[in-house]
């Protein structure tokens, strides 16, 4: 708008400029002419007055005039008798416009381009007594205003552009200021300024608007404020809630439901002011509370697996007229989760415990009835077979509750080369029994920051299993590794393998593969899961491939640096 306003403005004023300019010089040109014209005739009734009196040598006086003025004398027939520019052979002048005018009027003036001197001229003629013309010419150029004129007016020219820009804008400064001002005013109120007010015009017309826009703003900032301290309160109740919350009024529409709430239910969009039975997660839980008592338990399957725990309770307005319901869900998945695997590992832990000590307590009453020294010692040794597994496992199981329980980990550089050249020492001896290959390949040895008795550990565990489980003249490779920021660590072997049925769950404690073979192994199914939780301690992960009678492949990935977690 306000571009218009200055376009239409400046538009007015350069037209005015130019018609004025131009009116201006088409008059001062004519009366530049006329001055001219005037002059040209002075000049020849000058010449003519002196040409009458006899004395006065003719040629002589035509030779000597001024030389701006160009006067040339022309007979009846139109033949020029004298030129004072000197210009000789001129061609016959009677049919000259200014000629042809003296002949006939007995004066005659014309404008236009000199054929023998190629530049535009002014004329004047003035018939003799005999017939004869006399003219009379000067240059046109000295008809201009000259350059001069042209600077000053294009100065002028501007000076009057630039005042009238200014002056314009002042104007729509002017009009546009209270407009722009309420713009903006509304602006920021909508992008929550509820403070902004407009100033009070002077002006009548203006004044009453911006009362009315002022006390319009104030009432919005109250309503807001009282809404917005409502809204907070409630807000942060429900989002500091570890449980889901929703309400429905008695017409059925939603008037509240917090994040954990939608979360739960899978729910991406704004459903406040919907009717509970237009959504399908709500609507199949209202079905299933009809029909049960005030708590109830029930399984969601989408968009998660979860167990919650749903609470109704009504609510009451004046008078105590029901004017709605809420519901509370309480998620107990973890919880049963927990409840399930502590239940999972007491029994397996009973009955790997139970085992060995069955074992142990009959073989030692069977010894108080054997005599024979041979079947003793072969039931000694039983028994103490089944003491070490006792141990094995215990220990076992205090190293997991350990690696479980502990937060902090020592920080502590290892050299992974060094170490592992020691536990590749340790168990050569035991390979050789098995006649199978135990090969090390350090690809890459870096030093890395973590607990060293935990990384001994977890080599410890995988090359011991790759052993147990490797044919008579396989091999077990150990290689060093190292890609971008983390350690690589990779113990392959070409044992009998793992089925890909079982591949996901080897990692579970007391999961075992084939039990009789690994209860005569004498392993108790806590390596790998130990393994597992060492990975995790060190921020790294852990992956297996496996092809069955082919071998195993346990590769793991350690960052260089130690990940602590955000609150130890």
């Amino acid at each position: 708008m306000s571009r218009r306003i200055v376009v239409a403005f400046l538009s007015g004023i350069i037209m005015a400029m130019f018609f004025l300019t131009s009116s201006f010089l088409i008059i001062s040109n004519l009366e530049r002419i006329d001055i001219v014209k005037s002059k040209l005739k002075m000049n020849n009734e000058t010449v003519l007055r002196y040409l009458a009196q006899e004395e006065v040598e003719k040629l002589s006086l035509l030779t000597n005039t001024t030389d701006q003025v160009r006067v040339t004398l022309i007979d009846v027939d139109g033949q020029v008798l004298f030129d004072s520019a000197g210009t000789s052979k001129l061609e016959n002048h009677f049919n000259r416009e200014e000629v042809q005018e003296a002949l006939n009027e007995g004066e005659g003036t014309a404008l236009r381009v000199s054929s023998s001197l190629g530049i535009p001229m002014v004329y004047y003629a003035t018939r003799l007594e005999d017939g004869r013309v006399l003219r009379s010419s000067i240059r046109s150029e000295t008809l201009n205003l000259g350059g001069d004129f042209a600077v000053y007016m294009f100065i002028t020219f501007l000076v009057v552009l630039g005042l009238s820009i200014f002056v314009a804008r002042k104007i729509v400064d002017y009009l546009l200021e209270p407009i722009l001002e309420m713009t903006y005013a509304t602006e920021r109120i909508a992008a929550g300024e509820y403070t902004r007010r407009v100033r009070v015009r002077r002006d009548k017309e203006l004044e009453q608007l911006s009362l009315n826009f002022n006390n319009m703003a104030e009432r919005l900032e109250n309503t807001f404020l009282e809404n917005r301290d409502k809204q907070n309160r409630l807000e942060a109740i429900l989002k500091s809630m570890n449980a889901g919350v929703f309400a429905y009024d008695h017409h059925g529409q939603i008037i509240m439901i917090n994040p954990f709430c939608k979360e739960l239910f899978g729910i991406y969009e704004d459903v406040i002011g919907k009717n509970v039975h237009e959504v399908h997660e709500i609507r199949t839980l209202l079905y299933q509370l009809e029909s049960a008592e005030e708590v109830l338990e029930i399984q969601l399957e989408e968009p998660m697996k979860k167990d919650v725990r749903v609470k109704s309770a009504v609510i009451y307005g004046e008078r105590l007229s029901v004017v709605g319901t809420v519901i509370v869900l309480e998620d107990v998945t973890d919880l049963k989760k927990l409840e399930k695997m502590r239940s999972q590992f007491v029994a397996n832990v009973s009955h790997e415990l139970k085992t060995p000590l069955t074992s142990i307590k009959g073989f030692a009453e069977t010894l108080k009835y054997v005599g024979d020294e041979a079947t003793r010692n072969k039931f000694l040794d039983i028994i103490n077979d089944e003491s070490e597994r006792l141990t094995r496992l215990i220990n076992d199981i205090l190293t997991l509750s350990s690696i479980e329980q502990v937060r902090s980990q020592k920080h502590e550089a290892i050299d992974v080369g060094y170490e592992t050249d020691k536990i590749y020492s340790l168990l050569v001896p035991k390979a050789e029994g098995r006649k199978i290959s135990l090969v090390l390949e350090k690809r890459k040895s870096v030093i890395l920051w973590g607990d060293e008795d935990h990384y001994k550990q977890l080599l410890l565990n995988l090359v011991d299993n790759a052993i147990k489980y490797t044919k008579e003249g396989g091999e077990v490779r150990i290689v060093l590794d190292q890609e971008e920021e983390d350690f690589v660590l990779s113990v392959s072997d070409t044992g009998i393998g793992i089925p890909e049925k079982h591949l996901s769950r080897i990692f579970e404690r007391f999961y075992r593969v084939d039990k009789a073979r690994d209860r005569a192994m004498g392993g108790t199914g806590l390596g790998l899961a130990i393994v597992k939780h060492i990975v995790l301690s060190m921020g790294g992960d852990i992956d297996v491939q496996s092809v069955l009678q082919k071998g195993t492949t346990f590769l793991v990935h350690l960052p260089l640096g130690i990940k602590r977690e955000e609150n130890e």
